[in-house]
């Protein structure tokens, strides 16, 4: 089957990789020629939205996507990851032309009131999307951070990939060793 699109993107901050980004890149892959999975707040890590760092999360995905038709890379926020605006949309694309030297062609995500705020009229012209609705899969990746928490090992295998079932020790253990866990 040929592609429509030559580069996808499916942007995300994955605490940790769960089965509805799956469905985004999955989807991604299907409609592009390569996919770049783009993993924002990449300098964050030990707080409560975001316990893991940048390589540990390339590492999930990695287990998962570990094909010729997708790119895992990393983008740091512009100013924080709360900061919703035309520039926070310009600065994703921005970096991705100077990392690719392309914009990318479509970009996937799940609906969310926010993404509203992320590209202006005239950036949104730039890019075809797919917008996947998130009652499809009802999980996020708070919930899969409190089973681990819980040590609800079982919950937590329905909403992850089958591939990375064997780093829930070290996933867990990231997750303990946050303050805001311990209470």
């Amino acid at each position: 089957m040929e592609k429509k699109f030559e580069f996808g993107l499916v942007l995300g901050r994955f605490h940790p990789l769960h089965k509805g980004h799956q469905e985004l890149i999955d989807l991604s892959r299907q409609l592009c020629q390569k996919t770049l999975i783009l993993i924002s707040s990449a300098q964050e890590s030990g707080t409560l939205r975001n316990p893991y760092d940048f390589a540990t999360r390339k590492q999930v995905i990695t287990r998962v996507y570990d094909q010729e038709d997708v790119i895992i890379d990393g983008l740091n926020d512009l100013t924080n990851e709360n900061d919703i605006c035309f520039e926070w949309g310009r600065y994703i694309l921005e970096n991705v032309e100077k990392m690719y030297g392309r914009m990318p062609d479509l970009m996937v995500y799940g609906k969310d009131e926010s993404r509203k705020g992320w590209f202006s009229e005239e950036d949104s012209k730039l890019f075809s999307e797919v917008i996947v609705a998130r009652n499809k899969i009802k999980i996020s990746a708070t919930e899969l951070r409190n089973y681990l928490k819980e040590n609800q090992k079982e919950e937590w295998k329905n909403y992850v990939p089958e591939q990375i079932w064997d780093m829930y020790e070290e996933l867990k253990e990231k997750i303990d060793k946050l303050a805001y866990y311990q209470k």
